[in-house]
């Protein structure tokens, strides 16, 4: 293979080129390849390596060189290199792929060394080892992922160099970069592209018209957190607004933005204080105006006028529309597709219903790279390989009970089918990694299913085996151990309910399920998870299950097919703002009788909880994850409980006189699992009563006109008709 010509060919037109090289020496190869293109130019190195080895092999300048760990990938986002080398023999995970791919600007190499393919096929990354969970050590890691990835090579600018040459040169038009517009207005002149001008320009325009929401989205590496901190130091210059508040889902994501805030500000010839905490910026200081950085939830609740959110879409949907409600002028960045994924999903959770909310608003989309020309070969490959422009094909004209259940074997699935079920996923999740591809493809306990029409993907279904556990990794759990991944249901109630003998039965937990976003709402989810659980009892499975951030939409869909809520965690999702629950639909009897114990050690820790750890919880989410039933438990009161409680009643007494024995009621109602109230007057109950939070907040809270009081009598007799009044109700 002639390197030269493809250093050549990188360097006249501006892109980027890939080259795999494999072998026993790859590192010194693929060395000598990078001093081949920086003899040509000067330039810079990025080394990724599993734990520093192999690092010696690379002679290269150490002042133009960077050397991090895979697991320091994040800390590079937002960085240039011209050069990349990372070393995949010991570690190879989807993820560092992507991001470090894109940090390399045009004209560069993108350089990965593997040993020899075949040592490679036959042998495990560390990525892989953890894939191996018991009880199914027997099983074989399937390798699907490499094979993929080695498949992919050969196309326009990709190359394998070693003992199986796939690349080829390939000529390629020329397609010249359409370069920033000269402007007088130095902040323009900071934009690395005309496409970045152009968003500069319409934010100025909106933050000073009647607009409420800027919403910008764009592929990953297109500038759009170098442009918000451009606009912010004009922003905050030239209007009345003198504090901003930026937020996303990680500090360090957040300090592109505040390095073009500064950029911005020493044009204007601003002078500024940046206050820097752990090596990050968190705050910048400038004349009297003042940016600094908040978590997510902070942020919603904080009474600032102007606030930025950059990477939106893996924050959740009712943190972003209280960030909204909650600011006078608000600014969302999202990635579309990128090595996150999953950005399609904010545009039709969120800005679906922006657009239908009147609130005035601009939408701008940003097409145009930064570090790279549009069409790079290498960005091409790399979102073909990772499937992060995946979309689902066309809705069928279907109904439930014409589709088929369909067992997806990953070795033999056809492309153009896997990229329509993939899609699935990105449009309807928020946060996708490309780690899930990759653990979908190897993982022995991990497989897939979907709901079809006509050959065509509806329901995409991605459920791992848990369970089934020995003895010994029992004692484990109980003792506290984190060295027994891959059984998140089992781990939870082993360890927290002290139920060991829970952990022996086999389940499948639904890791993920996404409709067809044309047809959701049709009852296609729920047919497909029938056929989990008709195929999952015919094998002798005991249950199966789902994790994730408990909204109301999902406790609804999920416990209405009789799915029950087992644990909740104890604190916020510090990315989502929401709490992770577990939920289990039993299958055998077994499992039926064991979890009827489970529910009952759930309801009593988060019953004697609301007060105080889930205080901040959803009223209405409390509510769903209180209503499963059951068929035992007595209420105790007093005899001046009782009368107190009818005194409040007849309007004689006080709450207050009576909240012990209006508390003791409620919370046996909630305990029974009843269904005799509206879900307005459950949240309300739960909000006033079990929470015990303030009349005003419950006023505001639930728009309540009339008295609160009165309101609560009301509920109060239907609840004791519902529980066949104060006698000892079994």
């Amino acid at each position: 293979m002639d390197i030269e010509a493809i250093i050549n060919e990188a360097l006249t037109y501006g892109e980027r080129r890939l080259i795999v090289v494999s072998g026993q020496d790859s590192l010194e190869v693929a060395s000598n390849i990078a001093k081949e293109w920086l003899y040509r130019r000067d330039g810079n190195v990025l080394l990724a390596t599993h734990q520093g080895m192999g690092a010696d092999k690379v002679s290269l300048d150490e002042s133009r060189t960077v050397s991090i760990d895979f697991d320091q990938t994040g800390e590079v986002l937002g960085g240039t290199w011209d050069i990349l080398i990372a070393d995949f023999s010991s570690q190879f995970r989807a993820n560092d792929l992507g991001r470090l791919v894109e940090v390399v600007r045009g004209g560069g190499l993108v350089i990965f060394t593997i040993p020899p393919v075949r040592e490679w096929l036959s042998t495990l990354t560390e990525f892989q080892r953890k894939l191996i969970v018991p009880p199914f050590e027997n099983r074989k890691v399937r390798q699907l992922f490499k094979k993929r990835f080695l498949s992919s090579l050969g196309v326009p600018g990709t190359f394998l160099s070693g003992e199986e040459e796939r690349g080829r040169l390939l000529g390629k038009l020329a397609r010249d970069r359409v370069s920033p517009e000269e402007s007088e207005d130095p902040i323009m002149n900071v934009c690395a592209t005309r496409d970045q001008q152009r968003i500069l320009r319409s934010l100025l325009d909106s933050v000073k018209g009647d607009i409420r929401t800027f919403i910008l989205t764009a592929n990953r590496g297109r500038g759009k957190s170098a442009v918000l901190g451009l606009a912010l130091s004009r922003i905050l210059m030239e209007t009345k607004i003198r504090k901003a508040v930026v937020t996303s889902p990680s500090l360090e994501g957040i300090q592109t933005l505040f390095e073009f805030l500064m950029k911005g500000l020493d044009v204007q010839e601003v002078k500024y204080e940046p206050l820097i905490r752990g090596g990050q910026v968190i705050d910048v200081k400038f004349e009297g105006r003042d940016v600094f950085f908040l978590t997510p939830d902070s942020a919603a609740d904080v009474g600032v006028k102007l606030k930025v959110v950059d990477e939106a879409a893996a924050i959740s949907i009712p943190t972003l529309f209280k960030i909204l409600y909650n600011s006078k002028f608000s600014i969302f960045s999202s990635t579309i597709h990128g090595y996150e994924g999953a950005g399609r999903g904010f545009t039709l959770r969120f800005l679906k219903r922006v657009r239908s909310s009147g609130i005035p608003y601009v939408e701008e989309r940003m097409e145009e790279p930064i570090r790279y020309p549009p069409g790079d070969p290498v960005e091409s490959w790399l979102y073909r390989l990772l499937l992060l422009d995946a979309e689902p094909g066309d809705p069928p004209n279907a109904n439930p009970e014409d589709t088929a259940y369909s067992h997806l074997d990953m070795e033999y699935v056809k492309e153009d089918y896997l990229r329509k079920f993939y899609g699935i996923y990105v449009l309807a999740h928020y946060r996708n990694r490309p780690n899930d591809l990759e653990m979908l493809l190897d993982a022995p306990h991990h497989f897939a299913r979907s709901l079809e029409y006509d050959g065509e993907p509806i329901v995409s279904l991605h459920i791992a085996e848990e369970g089934g556990l020995p003895s010994s990794v029992l004692d484990n759990m109980m003792r506290g151990s984190r060295d027994v991944p891959g059984h998140v249901i089992p781990s939870r109630i082993v360890l927290h309910y002290d139920f060991k003998s829970f952990g022996r039965l086999k389940g499948w937990r639904i890791v993920r399920i996404a409709t067809h976003p044309e047809m959701q709402g049709r009852g296609f989810g729920t047919r497909a998870l029938e056929c989990v659980e008709e195929e999952a009892r015919g094998k002798g499975v005991d249950w199966i299950g789902a994790g994730f951030g408990a909204t109301r939409d999902l406790l609804r869909f999920w416990t209405r097919l009789k799915f029950v809520p087992v644990h909740i965690s104890p604190k916020r999702n510090s990315v989502t703002g929401e709490y992770s629950v577990l939920l289990v639909k039993p299958i055998s009897e077994r499992a039926s009788r064991l979890l009827s114990e489970i529910l009952k050690e759930f309801k009593r820790r988060v019953l004697n909880s609301l007060h105080d750890v889930y205080f901040s919880l959803d009223p209405l989410v409390a509510s769903y994850l209180l209503k499963s039933p059951i068929e035992s438990g007595k209420l105790r009161l007093s005899q001046s409980q009782r009368s107190r409680l009818l005194g409040f009643i007849r309007g004689d007494y006080i709450y207050e006189l009576a909240s012990d024995a209006i508390y003791e009621v409620v919370k046996h109602y909630f305990w029974l699992g009843k269904d005799c109230l509206t879900p307005l007057e459950d949240s309300l109950l739960i909000g006033k009563v079990l929470q015990g939070k303030g009349w005003e907040i419950i006023r505001s809270r639930f728009k309540l006109r009339d008295s609160p009081y009165e309101l609560l009598r009301e509920m109060l007799k239907n609840l004791l008709s519902c529980l066949d009044g104060l006698g000892n109700q079994a």
